[in-house]
Formats: structure tokens, sequence, C-alpha cells
């Protein structure tokens, strides 16, 4: 034997120590996994006596249960005495002679075997244990063995528990050589036993479970056991199929390193049989009388006692694997060699190649014989397990498996059943090695191209496309690379062969990964040395297009007819194949751009024609005339399909790269016009896209740039360069020149990328590229003049064609310079405007510049561009950044945008993608056209017109719903808010009455809807609005339905703000009234310099629009409103100057340069306040007009300027801190034309005599005010004649004067008249020129002024 251990016992190791069980069951020697074995309860196996002393003392009855305790194990019905009579007896003794043939290596045992009773063979071994005498103990276990063997129909029961009891406490006792070779026999069929005595597993399976205790936890097991394994894998298979010895056998396998299929993939699976097959038969084993009640004492023993878990599998043939291998490999070829008929070979024979397909030499002996294997219907499922065990254990790829593989894509099968597990296989087969697929590929097409085909080559093809998706299509063509280079033309046999493939594999491929694959460089020697470079990349080409075409699958086809028709139906197949040839584009001009430079130098012809036979764009001839496919019918379908594509950024910017590049064969102008044709190409599918028939959206993404460097790259291809061999004067710096044609067109190209990627190219452009932006500005407007339209400025638009004029004349002659140089270095002819050949060529290259006026023909180009593009409505649909924004903002109210009101117009719907400034700039557009008079055009108007009208209506109602929606609907936010209503008020104090008119029509259009709409829940807590609404009933849309607004307080500021500009530029009274009412209510007041600016602006009304003031509140006048509007007056004051007083003197309300018109007033009270002069005349003027109706603060406002029987406040400069004049003049005599008696008592108490003299020359005092006057100058007589006298100019006209005024019905004045009559001259004629002399007096008439008369006076 190989083994090299002692034949003396091995003593137990620390790991199993020689100790008796604990009490209870016996533990089990078998596995654990006896899934198809019934469960017999447990307490079958209580032994009679349990319990066995530590101190290893025990007698014969306690050590072994007794025959008694056991009998009722064997007192079970017994089966039929006389087995059945038939073939196989005859089979098993010719296959017992056949084994003593096989293995005349396998000894004899040569122990001499001890026998002893098998109850006291446990005392027997011990006694020899303590006497350390080894040769008794195998004597011992030989003669157990011996009787074992004499009696293998029915052991004795106590003799097999023994030793499995014995295998459990001390199991190296069984590993010495003599015990090794006597189990093993009992593995071996003994040819001297009858055929009665055949079948029974119990003591193979028992050997087979002692032989596993001894050699567990041994790493090199003897070669015996591989051969006992084959002889019993040929024979009957009595134990090498059990379930019960599996981990022994399993641990024998991996001499083999075979990988087994897993149970699931195996067809010959022996379900619920502990034995094996003999041959092709499946009737079950004839069993002795008592076999199964043996049987299955020993099976529940094994299970009931069976330890934790399953004894590991482990390599045991490491050291004896060559030695193996040669024996295993002699014996196969031995039984494959017989001269025998092939019917007639053992499916055992089968089972042991699937079981040693770990061999390379085993597996190529099989493979050949396989295919007649499988059509036998006898062997077929041996067969199946077989090539299953096969392709998976052939993973080495050495030339033994290359010829397997080989002879395995040769088997030709048939039945489908078989066909399938072949595929399942074949998976297998590329899973055992990555590099088997490339060989599996290879193989299937030359196999397919050769005479002997086999019908199977496109199944397996499949087969392999579907367990690889990325690498197979990446072999597959490299094999028809390969094809390409051989001498023969294979292009029309390679076109031929892929339709096939793709057809017959149902288009499950991955198009995009089998045309990479075309495109790789090949390092080996036949690619580096080939004839034909220059046809094998045109061929290449040629495929590339074949592939893209044939992605066309039915689907793909059903949806490109629905998209002409303008359905859509199915687009996510279509969107999936357009971005596929897309992808597959990109990648073939990244292959003649890096690769085909490489491979060969191909003439520029010849380069050109693949540039653009790979884009779609070469003549479409060249794509069928190999072949004729596609047929005629789909031809110019399929090419469109295939040209109707996104343009992918890597594509086009590589094409502008080749166009750059000195060493590649494509030219600037032929790589612009390329990216000029893609370019829209790719455009022109987006635009298809927006016109659906049912109108939805596509969200293709047809030209993707992010890249800010393709605009410097299709500049770059403009440039003029000047030939090389000219020199030029040193110092001479030539001036950056383009090549006009192509400059104009790059601005087109760039217009269009622009449109499509606002966000990255589109700001860019208009940021940093002037001309680009004009251009853009263009399409949006819709308006193509220069300048152009969004110039708002006369002034600027006047600049921008004085400075093009400038620049074109710079260019001129910076051109004629340039050209005179070159022709002093060549021709030496002198260069003028009329024979310069550049001049009309070239152009400045300043992209960055001043923009420039395009010429004619391109203007046209660019609206043809627009309308076919849309190129406008991208650009003005998008909000980040939003350009639409930034023009209506530079334009705001200045002029009328029409193109505004057409942008809309033609927005489809989508009003949402629109800024609220453009449908609010609509709306005010449509309200204008309807104060046209249109009436009496109704009549003469066409069905178009109507229907024009009809659709333009029905435009503004969804334009003002999507407003009101944003303003009332449950998603308005804060920002869009501000921004409607901001576009509005911003109107409302426009210097044009027509803008005002149109911004208040705009606001009721808006806001009334939505008031409506809440009903009258809202209406209830709003009583004073719906008052002054009532009063003022055009402005409901303001005092009523504004406050409304869910988010009225993000807007209140605004709104006030607005307003108080307003006030001081409107012309309509009521309009005014209806802003200061609301003011009054809802200006936000809280912070101190917002409520300044309220009051300031207020009081600026009131003073300085004097006009305004007396249309509102004339004597004479009717209007309703008038009460609110003082009412809101007084409580905009009141409330300020409430508020002033309460302000710590300290405080700093007003910066330092609106300080020259603050005034700091001091009561007698004690109150301060510091606030402007106007605020304070204008709160006297109001208190002029006296009180209104009903209840109001006008008693608070005149108690706290003029309290009752008390002093005026002071008035301070907070310059200079010099007293002030409070009330000048003007005011003064305003307050005594008042009809409030304390105003005029006020204005009246210490006035000089000279200013009784102005204020009684005055019109417009009341009756009672000219009393008070005429008294004040009697009191003046008495007290300072003198200086009265000096005062009056004209004596008689103030004597009549006096004396109109008694007439009118004044008192006093008597004394004032009695002075004028005594000192009159008698001369009349002095009296009629005096007459002639009277005037009116201002309020600005010279008067002697106190201290603070240089406070700046406010005219009324």
């Amino acid at each position: 034997m190989n083994r090299p251990k002692p034949t003396t016992l091995r003593r137990p190791s620390a790991a199993k120590p020689s100790a008796h069980p604990p009490p209870g069951d016996f533990i089990a020697l078998g596995s654990k996994s006896q899934g198809s074995e019934p469960k017999a309860p447990a307490v079958l196996l209580k032994p009679a006596s349990t319990g066995l002393p530590a101190d290893r003392k025990r007698d014969t009855s306690s050590a072994l249960p007794s025959s008694s305790g056991l009998s009722s194990l064997t007192k079970r019905p017994k089966l039929s005495t006389t087995p059945p009579v038939s073939a196989l007896g005859r089979l098993a003794d010719v296959a017992a002679t056949d084994k003593r043939a096989i293995s005349p290596s396998i000894k004899e045992p040569s122990v001499i075997p001890i026998e002893v009773s098998p109850a006291v063979l446990l005392d027997e071994i011990e006694a020899a244990e303590s006497e350390g005498n080894d040769e008794r103990i195998e004597g011992l276990l030989c003669g157990a063995v011996k009787q074992l063997k004499l009696n293998r129909a029915k052991p004795d029961i106590t003799l097999y528990l023994s030793l499995m009891f014995l295998a459990k406490i001390k199991p190296n006792v069984f590993a010495t050589e003599g015990i090794i070779e006597a189990l093993c026999s009992l593995l071996r069929r003994d040819a001297s036993i009858n055929f009665k005595a055949k079948g029974n597993s119990l003591v193979s399976v028992l050997a087979c479970n002692l032989l596993m205790a001894a050699y567990e936890d041994d790493e090199n097991w003897p070669e015996i056991f591989v051969k006992v394994y084959i002889e019993d894998s040929l024979g009957e298979r009595i134990w090498v199929d059990s379930s019960h010895c599996k981990n022994f056998v399993d641990n024998i396998q991996t001499a083999f390193g075979t990988k087994m299929p897993p149970k699931s993939m195996l067809l010959q699976v022996d379900t619920g049989r502990s034995g094996g097959d003999l041959s092709a038969g499946s009737s079950p084993h004839p069993s002795t009388p008592d076999e199964d009640d043996s049987q299955t004492e020993l099976l529940i023993a094994e299970e009931k006692l069976s330890p934790e878990g399953d004894w590991q599998v482990m390599p045991r043939y490491e050291e004896l694997s060559e030695s193996v291998e040669d024996y295993v490999l002699d014996v196969l070829r031995d039984q494959l060699n017989r001269r025998q008929p092939m019917d007639n070979v053992s499916r055992n024979l089968l089972r042991l190649l699937t079981a040693t397909c770990g061999y390379k030499e085993a597996r190529l002996m099989a493979v050949q014989r396989l295919e007649m294997w499988l059509q036998n219907p006898k062997l077929t499922r041996p067969a199946q397990d077989l090539l299953m065990s096969m392709c998976m254990n052939c993973n080495t790829h050495g030339a033994d498996d290359m010829e397997v593989i080989s002879n395995l894509i040769k088997i030709r099968l048939k039945p489908k059943v078989l066909l399938n597990h072949y595929m399942l296989c074949v998976r297998e087969l590329l899973n055992a090695n990555k590099d088997n697929l490339a060989t599996m590929v290879k193989l299937v097409i030359f196999n397919e191209l050769s005479n002997a085909r086999n019908p199977n080559n496109m199944q397996v093809l499949h087969t392999v496309l579907q367990h690889s998706p990325e690498q197979a299509p990446k072999f597959l063509a490299m094999v028809f690379q390969d094809l390409l280079t051989n001498k023969d033309d294979y292009l029309r046999a390679s076109r031929a062969l892929l339709r096939e493939i793709i057809k017959q594999t149902k288009h499950e491929i991955n198009f995009q990964s089998f045309c990479f694959g075309l495109m790789q460089e090949r390092k080996e020697t036949s690619y580096v040395d080939m004839e034909f470079k220059e046809r094998f990349v045109i061929q290449v080409t040629d495929l590339l297009t074949v592939s893209m075409m044939l992605g066309i699958t039915a689907q793909v086809k059903e949806a490109g007819i629905a998209w002409d028709k303008g359905e859509k139906k199915n687009l996510d197949i279509l969107k999936s194949f357009q971005n596929q040839i897309a992808s597959i584009q990109r990648d073939a001009v990244w292959w003649l751009h890096t690769v085909v430079p490489t491979i060969s130098k191909v003439g520029a012809k010849d380069y050109v024609h693949c540039l653009h036979k790979v884009l779609f764009t070469e003549q479409p001839e060249t794509y069928y005339k190999w072949d004729n496919w596609p047929p005629e019918s789909d031809r110019n379908f399929f090419l469109r399909l295939c040209s109707e594509v996104p343009l992918l950024e890597d594509t086009l910017m590589r094409v502008l790269v080749i166009g750059l590049s000195r060493d590649l064969p494509l030219g600037p102008a032929d790589a612009m016009e390329l990216a000029d044709h893609l370019v829209k190409r790719a455009a022109g599918v987006q635009s298809d896209a927006a016109e659906l028939a049912d109108g939805t959206k596509t969200d293709l993404e047809v030209l993707k740039v992010e890249r800010i460097q393709l605009i410097d790259a299709v500049l770059n291809l403009c440039t003029y360069h000047h030939p090389e061999n000219i020199q030029l004067p040193a110092g001479y710096q030539p001036p950056n020149l383009a090549i006009s044609m192509l400059y104009w067109k790059a601005w087109l190209l760039l217009l269009v990328v622009a449109a499509f990627n606002p966000q990255k190219i589109g700001l860019a452009a208009w940021d940093g590229y002037p001309t680009l932006k004009m251009l853009m500005e263009m399409v949006m407007t819709n308006n193509y003049s220069y300048p152009p339209c969004t110039v708002a400025d006369e002034d600027t638009k006047t600049e921008m064609i004085s400075k093009e004029l400038q620049m074109a004349q710079r260019e001129k002659q910076d051109i004629l310079a340039f050209e005179s140089h070159l022709a002093a270095a060549s021709t030496k002819q002198t260069i003028t405007e009329s024979n310069s050949l550049l001049l009309s060529q070239l152009t400045s290259l300043d992209p960055q510049g001043p923009p420039r006026r395009p010429p004619p023909q391109y203007q046209e180009q660019l609206k043809t561009l627009n309308q076919s593009l849309r190129l406008g409505h991208l650009l003005c649909r998008s909000r980040n950044p939003d350009f639409l924004l930034n023009i209506i903002q530079r334009q705001a109210s200045s002029q009328s945008m029409p193109w505004l009101a057409d942008l809309v117009q033609s927005s489809e719907g989508s009003l949402d993608v629109l800024p609220v400034q453009c449908l609010c700039e609509f709306l005010l557009h449509d309200a204008a056209d309807e104060n046209l008079p249109i009436e009496d055009d109704e009549e003469g108007e066409s069905k178009e017109q109507r229907a024009k009208k009809r659709q333009r209506q029905q435009k503004q109602r969804q334009l003002l719903g999507r407003l009101q929606d944003l303003l009332l609907g449950p998603k308005a936010d804060e920002q869009t808010t501000c921004e409607v209503l901001d576009y509005f008020l911003r109107r409302l104090s426009s210097s044009q009455v027509a803008s005002r008119v149109l911004a208040m029509k705009g606001l009721s259009l808006v806001l009334t809807e939505g008031g409506l709409k809440d009903g009258d829940e809202r209406e209830q807590p709003m009583e004073e609005d719906s008052a002054d609404a009532e009063l003022l009933p055009g402005y409901q849309w303001l005092l009523q339905d504004l406050p409304k607004l869910p988010l009225f307080d993000s807007v209140r500021g605004m709104t006030s703000t607005a307003l108080q500009q307003a006030i001081h530029m409107e012309t309509d009274p009521q309009t005014i009234s209806a802003y200061l009412i609301y003011l009054s209510q809802h200006a936000p007041v809280e912070e101190q310099a917002s409520h300044n600016d309220l009051a300031l602006d207020v009081a600026r009304l009131i003073v300085e629009r004097s006009t305004i003031m007396n249309s509102m509140f004339a004597k004479h006048s009717t209007r309703p409103e008038s009460n609110a509007v003082l009412s809101a007056f007084l409580t905009i004051f009141s409330a300020y100057i409430k508020r002033m007083r309460k302000t710590k003197e300290g405080e700093d309300l007003y910066s330092w340069s609106e300080s020259q018109d603050q005034v700091f007033l001091r009561w007698t009270t004690g109150e301060t306040a510091t606030m402007h002069i106007l605020v304070v005349h204008a709160m006297v003027i109001l208190l002029t007009l006296g009180p209104p109706k009903g209840e109001s603060d006008f008693y608070a406002l005149l108690d706290i300027w003029f309290p009752d029987k008390k002093p005026l406040p002071t008035a301070f400069l907070v310059d200079t801190s010099e007293e002030a004049l409070l009330l000048p003049d003007w005011l003064k005599l305003r307050m005594i034309r008042s009809e409030v008696s304390r105003l005029v008592d006020a204005a009246l108490s210490d006035l000089e005599p000279q200013q009784l003299l102005l204020f009684v020359q005055s019109f417009g005092i009341p009756v009672s005010s000219m009393s008070k006057l005429l008294q004040y100058l009697d009191q003046a007589v008495s007290h300072d004649t003198d200086t009265l006298e000096e005062n009056i100019m004209d004596k008689h006209y103030m004597a009549h004067l006096v004396e109109v005024q008694h007439e009118r019905g004044a008192t006093g004045g008597h004394t004032f008249h009695s002075l004028l009559s005594s000192t009159l001259p008698a001369d009349r004629d002095a009296s009629e020129t005096s007459k002639a002399k009277v005037t009116v007096e201002t309020p600005h008439s010279s008067v002697k002024m106190r201290a603070g008369s240089q406070l700046p006076e406010v005219g009324a």
C-alpha cells in the first residue's frame, strides 16, 4: 500500500477520548442527511441497560444491549424467502468475475482473524488494550469482519452495534493495514456468495462508515479506497450510490478533482434507494429474508445517534494524485477500448465518467463517444449527466479542452428535450472558464461557415449571447474582424452571416457592444502584417452601418411608422433605438479619429466616405450596393430611421477636432459643413417631436452639449490662415480674420446648440458673445432687423449703427493692408478695393466684441431656421437662465412688445413654462386690443378671422385662469404672487395715461374674478371695504379683492410703495381717491421709515398738487367719495402724529441729508416731535377743509395743532436749532379762508400791521373771517397808527375795499375806515388810478418775517 502509516494500532487522540458514551442513546457513525429514509420513533433504540460507569468497569450484560432488550428490533414480519428469479443473477455473476479482472491489485486480508462471540467482543478488545496487545485487537476486529462477511444477508445485530460503538469511542483502532484490508473486502462483491445473499447493503454501509470514522481527520487516504470505489462504480454500485455512505464517497471523489453537478441538474437520480443499478433495468434489488428489518435497524441507529453535522469533505489524495489518475485513466481506457457493441456499454461506466470528468483525458475520451451515447435511448439520461459534468469541468482552456469544446459543438441533437439540456450545459461550459466564451463563439461561427454545418449553431449562439450579453458580442465582432482580414473578400458573406445571426437570435444582441468590438484595435501579427488594410477599414465601416440598420426590430419599425403619422406609440422603444444609434455613431467617429490612423493611412476620399457613411450622410446606394439589403420597400425608411437620431456631444466635438487636425483628411470647411448638417438634423428630430398629433411633448435629448469649449472649437474652424510659405514683414501683426461664409454658419450652428442647451452654452453665449446674444434675441422676438428690437432706446440704436459702420470701415482697411502684404510677398500686385480677392471672403474674427450686422442672406437663413426648428420658443421656455425675463425687464413699459403676444399665442398650452411677466404682458396686449372699436368690422370679417378671434379669446381665458391660479390657487407662492402684481403695479406710475389705464384693467381682470370666486363668506368682515368699493365701483379690485389674496401680507409693502409713487403721476381724482383710501387702510406702517415715506408722499400730494386737491374737495363738488378720502387723509396723519409725539427726543428718525427740511416741534404740554415741514403744512391744509361727515380724527388732529385757549407748538430747525416759522403767510391765508374758527383765530393772532393789510386785500375770505380781520385792523389803529399808515400805499383803494366788505356783511373796521377817510386827498383821479392798481396778493408776497422765515416755503 501507498499509505505511509505504521500498521500498529493508532492511539486515540485527545480530541476523541476513549471513554464510554453518556447514558442513553447510541451515537451514529453515518451521515445525518438520509432524506429518503423513514425516521422511526427514538424509543426503539433504548438499550435494556442504560448507564455505563465512568471508571470504564463494565460487565458483558451492561456493555451491550442484551439479546432480550433488542429482540423487539428483530421481531418483524418477514418478507418472502424466495427471491424472484430473473436475469439479474446471471448478470451479477458476470459482473463479479469482471471485477476480479479489473482490480487484481486488491489483496485479501493478511491478518489471522480471531473469532469470539459478538457479546464479548468489546470486553475482549478492552482486555487486549489493557495488556497492550495490538495484534490481538487487530485479530479480534478481523474476526468480527469475517463474521460479518459470512453473514452478509443477516449480520448479527450485536456485532454491528458493537463495532459502531467502538468506532465512536475508539475510531483509531480501525486504522491499521490489516483491518483496512478486511473492511475493504466487505466493500467488494464476493463471487463465492450465491445470488440469494446478494443485495443487502447493510454490511457495506457499515464498512464505509467505520472507515470514515477511522480516517476522518487524515488528509492522506490509501489508494485502496479509490480501487474499491471504481470496482463498485462499475459493478452494482451497492454503496457508491448509498446516501448513508455519501461522506465517504465524496471524500474519495476528491481524488478526481471533479466539480459534480448539483442534484437539481442531474437527470439520473436514485431516490429512496441505497444500492446501485447493475444495468439499464429499473427493478429493485432482490432482498434476502429480514433484510429490511436489519437494514432499518442500522439506519435508525445511524439517524438517532448521529453526531452534530456531517463529516468534513476535503482533498484526501493530494500526495497520490498522479498514481490515482494513472490508475483511473487505465481503467477507463480498458473499459472504453473493449470490443463490445455500443449498446452494451453500462450506464455505470457513464456514471463513472461523470465522476471522473475532473481529468482532462477523461473528458477527451468521453466527448468522442458522447453523441452516440446521447442518441442511445438506454443511455440518454446518464449521457446527459456526463455532458453536464464535462461542461462544468472544462476549465483549463488548454489544447485538450479546446478539442473537447470543438467536439461538443459538432454534436447534433434533434429532440427538444436533449437540445434544451444541451443549452444548459453550454451555459455551464461558459461559466467554467472565462476564456471558453471566445473559443466557443469562434468555433460556432467557423462551423456555421463550414460544409459540415451544425443546424444547432444559431441556437447555441443565441444561448451564448444571452449568457454574456456584454462580452459575447465583442468576441463575435472579433470573429468578423478575422473574416475580413482574409485574402478573399468576405464582406458579402459577412453581411449575410450577420443578418442571419440577428434574425435567428431574435435581435437579442447588444449592438453597441458588437460594433465597439468591430472597432477595437488588434495587435496580432495577422493584423499588423495585413495586406488589405484600407479594404479592412472600409468593410468594417460597412458592417457598422449594417449593424445599425439591423437594430430596427419589428417594434422599432412599428413605432417609426406611428411617429411618421404623428402618433405617440411605443415611443420608449423608438427612443431606445435612437440612443443606440447615436452611441454607435459616437464610437465610430472615435474609431475614425484615433484607431484608423494607426491601422493605415487611408486615402482622403475613402476616409471622408467612411466618416459620412457611419453618420448616415452618404449617398443611399452605398448602404445596399453589396447585396441589395435593406430591400427596396424598406430602404428609405431604414436609412431615415438611422439618420434622424440624437447627436451626442462627443460625436460633434470629435468631428470638429478632426476638422481642426492637420493630419486627418477632413478640411475645416468640410468639417463645418458636416457639423452644421448633423446639428440641424438632430434639432429637426426635436422639432418633429414637438409636433405630434395629440400635442404631447417628448423628452428626447437630441442635442445635449455641456462643454463650453464647443464655442471656441466651432469658431476656430472659421479662422483664416494665410499660406505658410509667405513671409510677412517683420513686426507686422496680421489681424484676426475669419472666412465670412464659415463665420456666419458657425454663429447659426452655435445658435441652434445654445437653444437646446440654455443652461450651459446658452448662458455662456448670452454673457460672453454679443453677436450670438443678438441672434438669440432676434429669434426670441421674431424680429430680424438690425439693431434688434430689444434695444428700446433710440440713442442706443443710433450709436450701434454708427459703431457698426466704423467697425466695417476699419475691417476693410485691415483686410486690404493684409492682402497687400501677401501680394507683396508673392505676386507684387498693388491691392485696391476693386481688385481685392479677400475683401468679400473675410471678416474680422472678434467673437467677444460688439455685435455685428448679419449679412442679408444669413438673416434670411436665420428666419428660416427659426421657423423650422422653433429656436425662439426653446430659448423663451428656458427659466434658468431666464432670457425672456431679461428682455422684458430691459424693455419694461417703454414700448409695446407684440412679439411677446405672438409667443404666448403659439405656446401650445404650455403657459406654465413662460414667466408670469410674459403672461401679464400678453394680458395687457389683449386688453389694449379690446379697447379698439371693432364692432363695425364684425360683419365684414371672414370665417378665418372669426376663428382666430375665438382662438385668441380662448387663449386669453386660459391665460387669465393661469394668472388667477398663481394668485389664488392652492399652489400660490410668494414669489409668483409678487411677480404678477409687481408687473402691473409698476405701470401705475407710468407717465403715459394709456399704460396706467391698461395696468388697472389688468389688475381688475386678474383680481376681480378671484374675488367673486371666493363667495360671500369673505365679504362679511370687510364691511368698511365694501362701503368704499360702493363709493368707487371701478376700484373694487383694489379696495375689496386685493386684500383678500391668500398671500396679501407678502405684497402689502410692494403695493403701498407702488401706490405712493402713483399718486404723484395719476391725473384722475377718482383713481387717486381710491389709492388714498387703500393706503389709509392697508399701508404697512410697522417700520418707522416706511411710515415716514407714507406721510411725506401724501403730504406732497396735498401741498404740491393743489389742482387735484381742489378738484377732490371743491365746495361745489358733488363727489360722493370726498368724505371718505378726507377721512382717509385724517386717518393717515392722525396715526402719524400720534406716533411721532411718542418718540423720544434723542431718537434719530431722519438721515443727515434730510435734516434741512425737518423741524423739531415742542408742545406746551411737554410732547415733542421731529418731522418734515411739508407734513406739518399738509395737516394744517387738511384742517382748513373742515370736518368730514361722520366719525373722523379731525378734532383730535385739531386739538394737537391748535389747542383751545393754549399756545401753538413751537418749531425749531433741526440743523441749526433756530426757531422756525411754522405757519408761513400763504398757509395763514388758507387758515383765514377756512370756516374753522379756531384756525382763523390762530392765523390772526400776533399779526403785524402789514400782514393784516395783506390778508384784507385777499379774495375768497369768508365774511366771518373778514369781520375778524377788520376788528384786528381797528385794534392796530389804536395801538400803532403810524406803522399802519406807513404800510398803506393807496388809502383810497383801501377805504373802498372796506366799504365793499361792509356791503358783503362784514362787521368792524370802522376805526380803520375813519383813519383812511380822514387822510384821503380830494383828487378823484388818484382814486381812479389806485383802482387800476388793485391786485390779488399771492401767498408769496414779500412781508416782513421773523427770525424763522429762512425756512423754505412750499407753494400751495
